[in-house]
């Protein structure tokens, strides 16, 4: 089949050059050659392709002289992240309205890095309405980019679970209870309203805090009026507080769900049930043979790859980075 397609795309290939050369006179003599010669190798490519699908099927490893793609040191070309503090900083109990600036720190650090680890441990760390204030404040300021997931499992800490990325997630994850929708809208109502507050003038500040603004025209009893005063903006700069909004999402979903339902607990079963249909599983191990893992690289088509060591995440490494490493290896040994 590839070598009949090859010779179809031949064939209108070189009919399209000669109508191209009577109407408009190109190629010309001098780019005539190069340009059958760039049609031979266009048309081949079918072939070429199908050659390669044989010898990845067959376990053959892909090499130049003595280079391989090794994964037992692809780690080095990924990139790890970063595991943040166990249930956004506030573990084993509710958050109320004065308590949620706990989960300020570990939102900060979380928005600084393209990756963040959630370490499930023995599913007991990690709680869905702080894994959803995690979600919610990645969605919407674009960071992290991923996030990982890994958790004790067969009695060996920080196994690889499964990646995604945060809106994706998010998404699986809103439909789980009535109000998770509901109060993140709201949240976010609220601080928009918020935005639209100017910052206090920057005078020298009176007894080294600034006094919050008030909401101006705010209808009474909505969220926005409810939270005047310290939350929305740094006492201590005068600033907006650029996490407001996952800070009144945490106080909400405290006040209304985990202060009266409890904790709903995330263990491997859980994060499985919650995002099946966007989590990404596909690992190579850097104890598998070479071969294996060349196999499993070249016949994977996602765009990122979770290497682990006996089932523990090492990093998350791109496609694309792999690729220009083998070839630039590839390159300098030819040029060597």
């Amino acid at each position: 089949m590839s070598i009949l397609f090859s010779l179809l795309l031949l064939i209108i290939l070189l009919t399209a050059i000669a109508i191209l050369k009577s109407t408009a006179g190109w190629p010309g003599e001098k780019s005539e050659t190069v340009s059958l010669i760039g049609i031979l190798l266009i048309s081949l490519l079918p072939v070429i392709l199908a050659l390669l699908d044989i010898l990845i099927d067959k376990g053959a490893t892909i090499e130049y002289g003595k280079i391989k793609l090794d994964f037992s040191k692809v780690q080095q070309m990924g990139t790890t992240g970063i595991t943040i503090s166990a249930n956004i900083g506030v573990r084993g109990e509710p958050v109320n309205d004065s308590s949620s600036s706990k989960i300020l720190e570990t939102l900060h650090q979380a928005i600084t890095t393209n990756i963040v680890i959630v370490d499930l441990e023995d599913g007991q760390a990690w709680w869905e309405t702080r894994l959803l204030v995690l979600l919610a404040g990645a969605e919407r300021l674009r960071k992290p980019e991923k996030v990982v997931f890994i958790a004790k499992d067969g009695g060996r800490d920080q196994c690889f679970q499964g990646w995604g990325y945060p809106d994706e997630l998010l998404s699986c994850l809103l439909p789980a209870h009535p109000l998770y929708k509901r109060i993140l809208l709201m949240a976010r109502a609220a601080a928009n309203q918020w935005s639209l507050v100017e910052p206090p003038y920057p005078n020298v500040p009176e007894n080294n805090y600034y006094p919050a603004p008030a909401l101006p025209l705010a209808p009474p009893g909505i969220l926005a009026q409810k939270h005047q005063g310290w939350m929305p903006f740094n006492t201590q700069t005068g600033l907006p507080n650029e996490l407001f909004t996952e800070q009144l999402l945490q106080s909400e979903l405290g006040e209304q769900i985990e202060n009266i339902e409890g904790a709903r607990s995330i263990s491997i079963i859980r994060l499985n049930d919650l995002f099946r249909p966007v989590l990404k599983k596909d690992f190579i191990d850097q104890n598998w043979t070479q071969d294996q893992q060349l196999n499993f690289f070249l016949n994977n088509d996602s765009l990122f790859v979770a290497v682990t060591s006996n089932s523990v995440y090492a990093a998350l490494v791109s496609r694309m980075t792999v690729f220009n490493e083998l070839f630039k290896n590839l390159t300098d040994k030819k040029a060597g």
